[in-house]
């Protein structure tokens, strides 16, 4: 499975097309939305492809709550809020140096005030959008080492969802996306405290030589290393798994809605029966489908058909190399005690 050079980068987009979008969007955030914040934010901390989108819109359809998607992420920022940010290798934000870290927390600062707007609601007339809102819930997929920084620094609620690592892959590689682990693997202070010499040299290994899932695997990896190592002595963060999301929902939102302080589990539930918006415009076909019959555990259980035993052992190597065993092979449901939770379905919660 290796890409061609035509599906290194992702989809190209139409550059007026893009720009006129963006025209709207940017008069829309100025004039027509309000955010007033007075509730504490909440930071949902995912890698691309996970359900991070869905879950950021079930949490927002309560009353008030806006979102701001993926603040940090060089490749959907606007020109105006990319020049407000340090540019790292691969988009991926991590261990910034001391200028770096003022730059970041002014940045983040803005976002929380209102004072810089990024990738906030625009299309004010579909159900569930607010004009006026009091919180925040920020998606961000491309600073996620930086989660126990930003709670150091500012009263949030941490949330972090992760999906099993060979779905996750697969739905990546199906968008052609660029790999992100090479940004970490090139961040001297991610290295010093996450890696060892013989597994930063193993990552280097597999960027050269792997086939295209087990390099899409490690960038799993290595983008949830930090949060996954760092969940058990952080019990006051909230986890869930798109897995739990999707086969026990009602569970899995009043958790949310208990922990959040959310009110509406009515609408938080319907909206997991719909699709989000990422799914319905780069979801394969056949996931699409799965998702408009309502079935549920197809749905989970599909990348278990898509790869061969070997590819199979090969990207479970990787994984045993960061002694991550939040997955296993046979199974796509998260073992919730590997990470110092309890191993209770979220149906009991």
């Amino acid at each position: 499975m290796h890409p061609t050079n035509s599906n290194l980068t992702g989809q190209a987009k139409d550059p007026l097309r893009s720009a006129f979008t963006l025209f709207v969007k940017e008069l829309i955030w100025r004039y027509a939305i309000r955010f007033e914040p007075s509730k504490r934010p909440i930071c949902l901390y995912a890698s691309r492809r996970s359900g991070s989108t869905l879950l950021m819109e079930v949490i927002c359809v309560n009353r008030g709550v806006m979102f701001s998607d993926q603040p940090f992420g060089v490749y959907t920022a606007s020109s105006a809020n990319l020049n407000l940010l340090p540019v790292f290798p691969y988009g991926q934000i991590a261990f910034p140096d001391a200028e770096e870290e003022l730059i970041l927390r002014h940045y983040f600062e803005g976002l929380l005030s209102g004072r810089v707007r990024a990738n906030i609601p625009w299309k004010f007339w579909r159900p569930g959008a607010h004009l006026k809102n009091d919180r925040i819930c920020l998606k961000i997929t491309d600073a996620k080492t930086m989660i126990d920084w930003i709670e150091t620094h500012f009263e949030v609620h941490t949330v972090v969802l992760t999906r099993h690592p060979i779905a996750q892959a697969l739905s990546v590689s199906h968008m052609g996306w660029l790999a992100t682990g090479k940004g970490l693997l090139r961040n001297a202070g991610y290295v010093e405290r996450w890696l060892n010499d013989e597994l930063e040299a193993f990552c280097w290994h597999v960027y050269r030589h792997g086939e295209e899932l087990e390099r899409r695997v490690l960038d799993w990896a290595l983008e949830n290393l930090p949060m996954l190592s760092l969940l058990r002595e952080n019990s006051h963060w909230l986890y869930v798994s798109y897995e739990d999301l999707i086969a026990h929902t009602e569970g899995t939102v009043d958790y949310l809605a208990n922990k959040l302080q959310l009110g509406d589990r009515r609408k938080m539930i319907a909206g997991v029966e719909k699709p989000s918006r990422s799914t319905k415009r780069e979801s394969a076909p056949d996931r699409r489908q799965l998702i408009q019959q309502g079935n549920r555990e197809a749905l989970l259980n599909s990348w278990q058909s898509k790869l061969a035993d070997e590819q199979l052992r090969a990207c479970f190597r990787v994984l045993d190399q960061f002694r991550i065993d939040l997955y296993r092979p046979d199974s796509s449901f998260p073992d919730h005690r590997r990470i110092g939770r309890r191993d209770e379905s979220p149906k009991v919660i």
